[in-house]
């Protein structure tokens, strides 16, 4: 969250001292729980600076629409977290540029193992180092990282020479969301990996995916692997294992789509929580990217706090389950799917037949 605050706030200052101005920026509505709060709570009802949420990113007529001389930077979170929501990176960076603004990419699921939105446009990428890039669980993180010479309609010269280096020593200073050294080093420490964890933990969901997609007890599975998802071409164009080519297991280019996944259960809600509550050796907790396999219901705990109305603006259903595939054997987590379903299931069923 702090990274997020501290690749917007620099944008939304007034740009003339003697005037109090209407600032507005975009951002895919499909997105993360506490930045959905920090964009519609902090800065919309506590400083009166507008969200324009885009409810279908892969629109861009959406995002041309919404623009105007008040707009001060687009946001978009792919894949995003739940839904596994993406968008054309390129050609939503080539309409930001065309009006002067930024594009800020929050990328926290893919990690540059996957995915480098700056290099297809993007002005600033954010990270969540909780997550994905760091797997052990042993601390808390964000990154930002920036082109330079990015465009803006703001009228600071170091802030668009260096965004990166401008708000380390300016504004950050004076905020002070700065690490500790010793988190730093843990953080550094598990990025080492990366790349070997994120191919090793993609490979293991679509493995799940695959066999949720065929479950008698599931009613949908919204993972980006999955041929027959709508985004799964648009995903394709982006996402690729960094440097597969020169990898002597593969020797070409790879597409891996991440370890983030959801499902909704047949039964709606109560049958979603009998689910979860049923589940053995998946961990049932609201992180991710662990290296252990990691369940959710976004709707009673990512996503509760921005409401029913924000919920579905987000298209987050209550029988939605966000799972995180594990480094563990897909074997075994399958079975732990497999046996939670069961029980789901016939417990809604004995419960129907008592009422």
């Amino acid at each position: 969250m702090a990274a997020i605050m501290t690749a917007v706030q620099p944008f939304l200052v007034h740009r003339f001292h003697n005037k109090l101005e209407p600032r507005n920026f975009l951002a895919t509505a499909q997105c993360y729980g506490g930045t959905f709060q920090q964009f519609n709570v902090r800065l919309m009802e506590e400083r009166d600076i507008e969200c324009r949420w885009i409810q279908d990113p892969t629109r861009i007529e959406e995002w041309a629409a919404k623009i105007d001389n008040n707009t001060r930077f687009l946001y978009g979170e792919l894949p995003s977290n739940p839904q596994q929501g993406f968008f054309d990176v390129a050609a939503v960076a080539d309409l930001a540029h065309s009006h002067d603004l930024p594009l800020i990419c929050d990328s926290t699921v893919a990690t540059p193992a996957l995915l480098r939105p700056i290099c297809h446009g993007a002005d600033i990428v954010v990270q969540s180092a909780t997550k994905s890039l760091t797997t052990g669980g042993f601390g808390i993180a964000g990154a930002v990282i920036a082109r330079k010479d990015l465009v803006s309609n703001i009228d600071n010269d170091d802030l668009k020479k260096d965004f990166a280096l401008y708000v380390k020593y300016l504004p950050n200073r004076d905020y002070g969301p700065n690490l500790h050294p010793l988190q730093a080093i843990m953080t550094i420490n598990d990025m080492r990996t990366l790349r070997s964890k994120m191919d090793l933990l993609s490979r293991n969901t679509m493995i799940v995916a695959e066999f949720l997609q065929t479950h008698p007890q599931i009613e949908s599975v919204q993972y980006l692997g999955l041929p027959d998802h709508p985004l799964h071409e648009l995903a394709s164009k982006y996402m690729w294992l960094v440097d597969a080519e020169y990898d002597e297991q593969y020797g070409r280019p790879v597409n891996r789509y991440g370890h983030l996944m959801s499902f909704c259960v047949k039964g709606g809600a109560p049958a979603a929580r009998k689910f979860f509550d049923g589940l053995q050796r998946v961990w049932r907790a609201t992180d991710l990217g662990r290296i252990k396999s990691v369940a959710t219901i976004p709707a009673i705990s990512t996503h509760q706090q921005q409401g029913a109305a924000g919920r579905c603006l987000a298209n987050i259903p209550a029988d939605m389950v966000r799972l995180c595939v594990g480094a563990e054997h897909p074997d075994d987590i399958i079975a732990d799917l497999d046996q939670a379903l069961h029980k789901a299931n016939s417990k809604t069923k004995a419960t129907a037949a008592v009422s």
